[in-house]
Parts: C-alpha cells; structure tokens; sequence
C-alpha cells in the first residue's frame, strides 16, 4: 500500500530555528559529509596486504584495523548523541569531519600504534555523522525525507567506491599505501570548510527527548538493530578481506581492488532506490527479504564458483547498497519526531555497530584457522538468515 504523498513528496525543506530555510547548499553540505563516512575505512582494504607486509601483521590483527572503525561506531554512538544534543548537530558534524583529517594524518606515522590510534579518531569522526546525520535529515527536510536520504545514501557508498578503486593504483604508481591514504582523507577536510556556514543554524535538540526505557523496550528498536548489525557485520567483513579472498585465488592487487570498487559502486543504485522506494510502501519486510536474498547469492556464489568474482562482486553490490539504504530509511520511518530520531539512530548504531565490528575479526579468525574460506563464508551466511528475521520485524508498518 501505498504512503501519503505527504511523507514522500518533493516539497521545500522547513524553516530552521534562525529563520533560513535548510536549502541547497544545506543539501550539498549533508552529501559532502555523507562522502566521507566509509571512505577511509574503504580505501585500506585494497591495501591490506601491503601494510600486513609493512607493519608485520598477522591475519587477525589486519582484521582488527577494520573491525576498529566499526567497534567506535558501536561505543561511541550515544556519546555522538550527546554531543549532537549538547553543542547541536552543526558543529558536532564539523568536529566528526576534522577528526577524519587528524585521523588520516596520523595513521600514516610509522608504527602500528599510529595506525590504531589514526583508525580510532577516524572511527570516532565517522560515528558522529553517521548518528547525526540521520537527525538532520528528519528535522530540515521532513518532507524530503526518502529522496534526502538517498543522496546521501549514495554519497556514502559512492565515497566508499572511489576510494576502494584509488588506492590501490596510487600505492603501486609511487604514493605507496601510506600516501594513497592521505589522499583517501583529504576530501574530509573539503566537507568541513563547505560545512561552515551551516554553523549559523545552530539546533540542539532536547536531552530528555524521550522515554529511553520505552525506546529500548520496543521491539522494533531491536529488530531494526539487529538488521543493522547483520548488514553491517557482512559488508565491513566483505569490505576487509574481499581482496584478500581474491588475492588467494590468484587475481593481482590490481584487479582485487577493481572488484571492491565494483562492489561498493554497485551500490550506489541500489543506495538510492530502496530508501525511496521504502518511503512509499507501508510494510517493508518483503524489501528487506529481497536484500538478504541477494547477499546470499554473493557468497553463495564465491564459496562455489570464486572465478566469477566480478559477479558476485555485483551481487554483493546490489545487496550491500539496499541494506544500509534500507537501514537508515528504517531510522527515519519508524521514529516520531526529529528528537526521537536521533535517540533510536544512537541506539541502533549502538547495538547494531558492535555486532557488525565482529565480522572482520571473526572473518579473520577463521580464515588463520581453517586456511581456507568455507568457514568464513558459511558464517556470513548464517549473519544473512538473522538478518532476513529481523526484517519482518524492522520491516512493519510501526513508530517507537
């Protein structure tokens, strides 16, 4: 069935509390900061083996960088809540960009600790906008909302491609990987200079927007959790050792991080069309059937016919790309106001975040331990079945 027009049209954004109305160059700043959210995790897996050969890493500490980012999404999401409440959403979205640029610059230092402590504030930047985000796009663009979350949707995943599909070139061309890193970070620094001017609009929404008890009760907030966490524990684990897997079955670096950059370009489309199409149904547990699906299709497909790399690479495009779409239309559409919106992202990014920081590291694990990828494979698998059950939850037509 279809929604009311009044929730998916195209009309112009509200007001903001100073008086200027949230227009283009809001939206051009929101898609700018979405560029960066997976950019800098996405442009060290093509890399992976280079450092591990660099730093003298073993299978599950190289995991550990990956897992790294994704474990600060978990912890961290109710502080970037807070923070978000306490100096409003605007500057707190320029501290998350600025911690991106510092945390570029110094995991490129010698040494690991430099690299976890660089990863660790990237992680840190990229929570923030990923809690935040969400928030702005409830409460400057109510009735934009799908079209909204689309673009910066796509901007994220399409961040995340172009990174994947530049570093590796770069490293080989004379950069090397520390190099190809800086410039993978370099954008960040561009979003926080055009993210200035929103300063102006300065919104802090209330602390005690809600019930808290009444939020972590419902079991909605822990469907959509638990379709967070599995999305995000099989696309970082793909996202980390996608290249590697391809490396063991004899495709170059080169071409290993093509296939990555297939796999988050892909997306792209797919970012696009689900929030939208989300926006206009009323139910959307067939939709999140639908992804879960096509994640099982990819590896499927590479645990039995790893010479089709560049379609399963596809496939998991597809899939990855609708999941996190679907996801954080699913934040939007099932919270009341923008207060509540940014209360249930922070706590389903929570949640669903420290699931999804195991991926890499078990990933890891059990490659080291079986020495092959039937086990890792199998057990993204068994992610894929949880999360097709927490769909017909997440997905149904209710609001916490």
């Amino acid at each position: 069935m279809a929604r009311s027009q009044s929730h998916v049209g195209d009309h112009p954004a509200r007001t903001g509390p100073t008086g200027r109305p949230a227009g283009p160059l809001t939206l051009l700043g929101i898609v700018l900061l979405a560029l960066n959210l997976r950019a800098a995790i996405a442009g060290l897996a093509p890399l992976l083996p280079d450092v591990r050969l660099d730093l003298g890493l073993g299978g599950a500490t190289a995991g550990l960088l990956t897992t790294l980012p994704v474990l600060c999404f978990g912890l961290l999401s109710p502080a970037a809540a807070l923070l978000g409440g306490r100096i409003g959403v605007e500057r707190a979205l320029l501290v998350a960009m600025l911690g991106i640029v510092v945390g570029s610059l110094v995991r490129t230092a010698p040494g690991i600790w430099s690299m976890i402590t660089g990863t660790v504030l990237i992680g840190a930047g990229i929570t923030v906008g990923n809690v935040l985000v969400p928030s702005v796009v409830k409460q400057d663009f109510p009735q934009r909302q799908g079209s909204v979350t689309a673009l910066t949707t796509a901007a994220l995943t399409g961040g995340a491609a172009l990174a994947a599909a530049v570093t590796a070139p770069l490293a080989h061309g004379g950069w090397g990987w520390r190099g190809a890193l800086l410039v993978v970070g370099a954008p960040a620094a561009v979003a926080a200079a055009l993210w200035l001017p929103q300063l102006r609009r300065r919104h802090v929404a209330p602390t005690l927007a809600r019930n808290v008890t009444a939020l972590l009760r419902s079991p909605v907030t822990w469907a959509l959790a638990a379709f967070m966490g599995m999305q995000s524990l099989t696309y970082y684990a793909m996202l980390a050792w996608l290249p590697t897997l391809l490396r063991d079955e004899g495709v170059s670096a080169a071409d290993a991080g093509w296939a990555l950059a297939l796999f988050n370009l892909l997306g792209i489309a797919t970012a696009v069309l689900a929030p939208a199409l989300a926006t206009r149904l009323r139910d959307q547990r067939g939709l999140g059937l639908l992804v879960c699906a096509t994640w099982a299709v990819c590896l499927l497909g590479l645990l039995g016919v790893p010479s089709l790399y560049l379609l399963w690479a596809t496939m998991g495009g597809l899939a990855q790309g609708a999941g996190i779409g679907l996801a954080l239309a699913l934040l939007v559409l099932r919270a009341r106001t923008p207060e509540s919106a940014r209360d249930l992202s922070g706590t389903v990014q929570s949640v669903g975040y420290l699931l999804g920081a195991t991926g890499p590291l078990l990933v890891g694990l059990l490659r080291d331990g079986s020495g092959g990828w039937v086990l890792p494979l199998g057990a993204l698998c068994v992610a894929v079945v949880v999360m097709a059950v927490a769909a017909l939850t997440a997905g149904r037509d209710r609001q916490v």
